[in-house]
């Protein structure tokens, strides 16, 4: 069994900077008083957090300080970009990889992995491709039944 070799911490780059998220439950803890709230409640509003809410969650789950983070979020990832988003995915996946039983870990970690690489992948690289697939308008007229009537 491996199991125990599963950690709940949460590595990604974003910005050419690496990221280690530490799913301790110190970590965890300091994460539930900087919000005041539960996880579940923390993790559910991660995609409409303001920035310095991110910057928190971020620099609380990193070990590092608020502004510096904060600070950098602005001058390297912005915030109404692409790389800004995925930072959001990575956050949940993170609470949601860190508040899974020691048991089901390695398999939402894998799950969580292979979500934010379809969210990665460049356009058109995943999902299913409808080039050759027919819609109504290409397809021809739809067949007609009946007679139209002038109301009279």
């Amino acid at each position: 069994m491996t199991e125990h070799l599963v950690s709940p911490d949460y590595s990604f780059t974003l910005a050419d900077r690496s990221f280690t998220l530490d799913g301790s439950f110190a970590t965890l803890k300091a994460v539930q008083h900087a919000f005041k709230e539960d996880l579940l409640a923390v993790q559910a509003r991660v995609l409409e957090m303001r920035q310095d809410e991110i910057a928190l969650l971020l620099a609380t789950g990193c070990g590092e300080k608020e502004q510096d983070t904060g600070a950098w979020l602005l001058d390297e990832v912005g915030v109404t970009g692409t790389e800004y988003q995925l930072l959001r995915g990575h956050l949940m996946a993170w609470l949601l990889v860190a508040m899974t039983p020691k048991r089901e870990r390695a398999e939402r970690k894998k799950t969580m992995g292979e979500l934010i690489g379809r969210l990665t992948a460049p356009s058109g690289s995943s999902g299913t491709s409808t080039r050759n697939s027919h819609s109504a308008s290409s397809a021809g007229p739809r067949p007609r039944f009946g007679r139209a009537t002038s109301g009279s």
